[in-house]
């Protein structure tokens, strides 16, 4: 288990500089000190750490570059496909056909742009909120009261975190010591982003952002049409890979030495492009049927990704449609035809919830 990340804090033991010889922060700077020698720690592990104690630096490099990638990937593949992947494989059919497909192509294109974009523009961070949730009426002092009016505010602020506070579902609101607030049920705090997520899910690398209740409706059919445009992309571009001279062996379809070929003057760019829009489209394929499949069936379920791996003891009471229009919004398969935001709004707010029971041994899970 990834040891948590949290501010150093006498009274929280968690959070002391020796916490599993792993993690460390400076009481001045804030600055976390990871080390990745630590022989308990796993392979992923060592990555999250690392990637956690560069803080937002690390992350706005990261996004920054995955997302100046995806760019080119994709605008590059679209001027591909539309002037030389096309009009090579499809030259039998007439000019209608292949018009009609440049058109698909330039839509599917729209689509992963539009999706991709919404993902990341939507923001899950949990709001400022006026309605509180109701305060248990049990009396904080069970010894006699403070002499002092000092003592008694002092004493009502180190009894707050052991007063439950409940919503009217009857759900407990927990306190997150890093936001220092009440954070709703299926709100969970993310170390990356230092703010506490709506129906977190995960956090996305390759997007930059968490994937939370507001925009897993657009990433999840960024996904299919990921499973799409990879394998049917992949295809026709090797298929067309193999129609160019440059190709001599099998080596010169692997994009770093096609590069070096390049640079050489060996191969065209043409060729070489291919090469890198043909290993992406394989690294990316795969992933996105992993999580486009993993989303679709935990939503259907009621669940997110975050109470699956963590094992947080939430029942859901409602049935698959409705777990859909949760997420979705009405007439969810839409979403999968343009971004039906525009059309059907989320009607769940993402704090309220009627339709989950959080069972007893849930409150033995660490949800920060």
């Amino acid at each position: 288990m990834i040891p948590q990340i949290d501010q150093a804090s006498p009274a929280n033991p968690r959070s002391s500089p020796s916490h599993n010889g792993a993690v460390q922060r400076s009481a001045k700077t804030g600055d976390i000190k990871v080390d990745l020698n630590d022989s308990n720690l796993s392979l992923m592990d060592k990555f999250k750490l690392h990637y956690q104690s560069g803080g937002n630096r690390a992350d706005y490099k990261s996004r920054h570059v995955f997302r100046a990638l995806f760019q080119f990937q994709a605008i590059s593949q679209l001027y591909m496909t539309l002037n030389y992947i096309i009009p090579y494989v499809f030259s039998d059919y007439d000019e209608m056909t292949v018009y009609f497909l440049k058109v698909l192509a330039c839509y599917v294109f729209a689509m992963g742009e539009a999706n991709w974009l919404s993902a990341i523009c939507y923001s899950n961070n949990l709001p400022d909120l006026r309605d509180r949730p109701t305060i248990d009426t049990q009396d904080c002092f069970e010894t006699a009261p403070p002499q002092s009016l000092g003592q008694y505010f002092q004493k009502r602020e180190a009894e707050q975190d052991r007063r439950v506070k409940m919503d009217k579902n009857g759900l407990e609101w927990k306190f997150c010591h890093k936001c220092e607030r009440y954070k709703p049920p299926r709100t969970h705090h993310c170390d990356v982003c230092r703010t506490c997520i709506l129906r977190r899910d995960h956090h996305c690398y390759l997007i930059g952002t968490c994937i939370g209740h507001f925009n897993q409706r657009y990433f999840i059919p960024f996904c299919f049409l990921g499973v799409i445009t990879s394998f049917v992309g992949f295809v026709v571009t090797v298929s067309y890979l193999r129609s160019l001279p440059d190709g001599k062996a099998w080596p010169d379809y692997i994009f770093p030495w096609a590069f070096l070929k390049l640079v050489l003057g060996m191969v065209s760019w043409r060729f070489c492009l291919l090469t890198f829009h043909a290993m992406m489209l394989l690294v990316f394929g795969p992933m996105c049927v992993l999580y486009g499949t993993g989303q679709i069936s935990i939503v259907t379920l009621g669940f997110t990704l975050y109470e699956v791996a963590k094992k947080v003891d939430v029942k859901v009471t409602s049935g698959a449609a409705e777990n859909l229009r949760i997420v979705f919004g009405d007439y969810w398969f839409v979403n999968f035809l343009f971004p039906g935001q525009i059309l059907f709004k989320q009607r769940h707010d993402g704090i309220h919830w009627d339709n989950i029971k959080i069972g007893a041994s849930s409150n033995k899970v660490s949800v920060e």
